[in-house]
């Protein structure tokens, strides 16, 4: 089955084992574009959601409106992005905060390997894989998202990713403040303090430890990846939940 959907700006077929969605080179997707692929995907999955594998060619851009639609679209099992270079990458960074486990390839064996190896982990929305049981916890209180850590263990990408990824289920519209309880971490990669400078949509963070290495962790975390919210470190929550009560509504 071959498809061509909204004038020709994307292609669908059926792969065997998984869907092929290839954007048209040249143009910019927008949102009606993202509910006619999503409706086509859909109709093209009456058993359920299936391996989706997407083809981004050379696309000039991708609006805003259209990302929170990629980003809260549930209609594949999981997607494997390929792009031509790290040009597409970049255009596609958003994707880590996507509800269903999305992945960037610029090479096609590797992009099919990773969508159809029922084996590997892949992440998700409550904070529990990447081989890390129960590694935080997380809950709304009073307009805050409190993010408590489970145990003592380095911020891994694939942890950052999960806390991202969990954040935009609980908090798909708003914008709300976050207070993250560490206990006892070491330490935490560059690229995952990238993840969560780039993907957390929250008004401001306030990170309680009475750990110093945790206030050492959050001073290279804010010279290192320049968070756009604005991030402080509290040995107490009560000095934390103050701080927060302080900070203006988006």
């Amino acid at each position: 089955m071959e498809k061509q959907g909204a004038r020709a700006r994307y292609l669908l077929e059926h792969a065997g084992d998984y869907l092929c969605l290839q954007w048209r080179s040249g143009i910019t997707v927008e949102a009606a574009d993202v509910v006619s692929a999503t409706m086509a995907v859909t109709a093209a999955s009456p058993d359920g959601p299936r391996p989706l594998l997407v083809r981004i060619n050379l696309i000039e851009h991708i609006t805003a409106e259209a990302k929170q639609l990629l980003i809260r679209d549930i209609c594949s099992s999981r997607t494997a992005i390929i792009g031509a270079d790290d040009m597409g990458r970049v255009l596609t960074a958003f994707t880590h905060r996507s509800v269903t486990p999305t992945r960037y390839f610029t090479d096609d064996e590797e992009a099919t390997e990773w969508l159809l190896d029922e084996t590997r982990e892949h992440p998700s929305i409550f904070g529990e894989s990447y081989g890390v049981e129960k590694a935080f916890t997380s809950e709304m209180r009073d307009g805050v998202l409190w993010v408590t850590w489970a145990q003592a263990m380095h911020i891994t990408d694939a942890i950052a990713e999960n806390i991202v990824l969990r954040a935009e289920f609980m908090n798909p519209t708003s914008c709300p403040p976050m207070l993250l309880e560490l206990q006892q971490v070491m330490s935490a990669t560059d690229n995952a303090m990238r993840i969560l400078a780039d993907g957390l949509n929250i008004a401001a963070l306030a990170v309680v430890s009475a750990d110093p290495r945790g206030q050492a962790l959050i001073t290279y975390y804010k010279q290192r990846s320049h968070p756009p919210y604005t991030t402080r470190h509290f040995s107490t929550t009560e000095e934390a939940e103050h701080w927060l009560t302080l900070i203006p509504t988006p």
